[in-house]
């Protein structure tokens, strides 16, 4: 189905996206790379949702492929010294543990679909990194702690609806 390829296009985009950010040292490419990302995202759940293409599959492997770039994006910003390792380890532990609660989910056929917070979570994080990258080492201190600010927020409380999203719907959401 033409969600789950544009799924595959977008996890391709994960190496070429690190290789831009510590091989190359291209950081305007990488940022081009970045927004395809989420161009793909957003078209890959346009056409899933408008053209009756959901597939349970899709609804594991896309978001798996959006949290591995989530997590590549951080460790390469962590690497080239842009942000904090802290915030590494904030990104990696909530992505983990939706990644690890989603499986587990899946394994008692139960499928929690995407929503607006985990949405809305997403846009902010894409463009707290670009502005990140695009100003790399130069945005002043305090407007950095504010971007670091709103995305940890807006990441923790995607979280967190997520979770209540589903206990309060725990035996309705049987594949």
């Amino acid at each position: 189905m033409i969600p789950n390829l544009l799924t595959t296009v977008r996890l391709g985009l994960v190496p070429t996206f690190a290789y831009l950010m510590l091989c190359s040292h291209n950081l305007y490419a990488a940022a081009i790379v970045l927004v395809l990302s989420g161009i793909t995202d957003i078209v890959d759940g346009y056409i899933a949702r408008h053209f009756n293409m959901i597939t349970n599959f899709g609804k594991i492997y896309d978001p798996f492929v959006d949290k591995l770039m989530q997590i590549n994006v951080v460790v390469c910003l962590v690497i080239r010294g842009i942000i904090p390792i802290w915030l590494l380890v904030i990104v990696v532990f909530k992505e983990v543990t939706m990644i690890v609660i989603g499986g587990i989910l899946y394994l008692k056929r139960i499928v929690v679909s995407s929503n607006w917070y985990g949405k809305t979570s997403t846009v902010i994080f894409y463009a707290a990194v670009l502005v990140m990258i695009i100003w790399n080492k130069n945005l002043p201190h305090g407007i950095s702690v504010v971007v670091i600010a709103v995305m940890i927020a807006s990441m923790l409380l995607a979280g967190i609806g997520y979770f209540v999203d589903t206990l309060k719907n725990y035996n309705k959401k049987r594949v």
